[in-house]
């Protein structure tokens, strides 16, 4: 090796020396500088730092950094309303025909006859008896619901929209059933003359005076018609009546001193005390606001009280307060439409021939305004 590369060889340590020197330095003066900031009371050096150590811990990993939000599995809400009383007191007869006429004997047949004394040469008073018609019609109910097949592929769980499906008209059709029984059974014209009673303010059972459920209730039982056949004999009313009735001084009387204290009476012990069969008790509701308004939630039997007497099954030479006329059993279809979207959609429809007919209106007793 000649003295030129060796005198270059030297220079160039040199030159890496002096880097390393100058490094080393730097850091001697950083750590130096750390400590000093580390350690310093001033106000604006402490500030500094606690901004510092702030900001590297927003860099740290948070839990929700890490999860995508996701519909849980196991749960999930839906509003359902309450028990339908409907068709327990207008019970469904299959039909034949969507319209047709059934006979009916007169009252009077089975209520007054002539003389049945005979003398000896005499001959046996002849009994006369009519009959008369009444008729039906059903009237065609449906509904129908639709889900988009690319939205049924696109559902997460526990969402099952093929089951919503059908189960929302079903539901549809339930409760459009129960308003119109409702409204038929809650209006005092659908009655025998003589078999409604309007209570008048100041007698009524949530009155400070307390009125007097038990006469009026009597007296609406009194007034039934009653008959032979199979049937049974059973009193409805509303949730806000039950709730007076339940703890009405009167009421709780019948048991006060028979040893024991349940508290609220039960719509078992009314109807046992009332010779009732059953006492059912309205709780569905509806909302009565327009679709894009604020909702507005009421029930769907008004406040009243009403004794009916319902045929156990159809059968004849019996008297019944009405029967819900169905032609046909209640239809659900469904069916895929290919033309529909994208990708096709299928539709739900439920249908039904129904006619809610009052056939003995004085087989039934009707109360209202028994509260305020």
């Amino acid at each position: 090796m000649d003295l030129a590369t060796i005198a270059a060889q030297g220079g160039h340590q040199n030159v890496v020396n002096t880097r390393l020197a100058r490094k080393q330095a730097a850091y001697e003066r950083y750590m130096g500088a750390l400590k000093d900031t580390a350690f310093s009371r001033d106000p604006k050096v402490v500030s500094s730092v606690k901004a510092a150590n702030a900001a590297m811990r927003e860099k740290f990993l948070a839990p929700g950094s890490v999860h995508v939000d996701s519909a849980l599995a196991t749960v999930s809400i839906q509003y359902a309303n309450e028990d339908y009383i409907g068709l327990e007191l207008m019970p469904a007869v299959q039909v034949p025909k969507l319209s047709d006429v059934y006979f009916i004997y007169d009252k009077r047949n089975r209520l007054a006859y002539p003389d049945d004394y005979m003398g000896a040469r005499s001959s046996a008073n002849e009994l006369t008896e009519s009959r008369s018609q009444g008729n039906y019609s059903c009237r065609p109910y449906a509904y129908k619901n639709y889900i988009d097949a690319l939205t049924l592929a696109n559902q997460d769980a526990p969402l099952n929209e093929m089951v919503d499906l059908v189960a929302s008209v079903v539901e549809a059709i339930a409760f459009r059933r129960e308003l119109r029984i409702a409204t038929a059974l809650t209006t005092s014209g659908n009655y025998a003359s003589g078999n409604t009673a309007a209570i008048s303010a100041g007698s009524r059972w949530d009155t400070a005076g307390g009125g007097n459920p038990i006469k009026d209730i009597q007296a609406g039982i009194a007034a039934l018609w009653n008959g032979r056949g199979p049937s049974r004999k059973v009193g409805f009313c509303d949730l806000d009546t039950w709730n007076v009735l339940a703890r009405h001084p009167a009421i709780l009387d019948l048991f006060k001193y028979n040893g024991s204290s349940p508290g609220l009476a039960t719509p078992t012990m009314l109807a046992s005390w009332f010779d009732l069969d059953e006492l059912l008790v309205a709780k569905a509701r509806k909302d009565t606001a327009n679709e894009a308004q604020t909702a507005s939630y009421s029930r769907i039997w008004g406040n009243c009280f009403g004794i009916l007497r319902v045929a156990s099954t159809a059968s004849l030479r019996n008297a019944a307060f009405g029967y819900t006329m169905q032609f046909g059993q209640v239809q659900t279809d469904e069916w895929f439409d290919q033309s529909v979207g994208t990708k096709g959609g299928y539709y739900a429809r439920v249908s039904t021939h129904e006619d809610h007919k009052i056939v003995a209106n004085d087989t039934g007793y009707l109360i209202t305004t028994p509260i305020n």
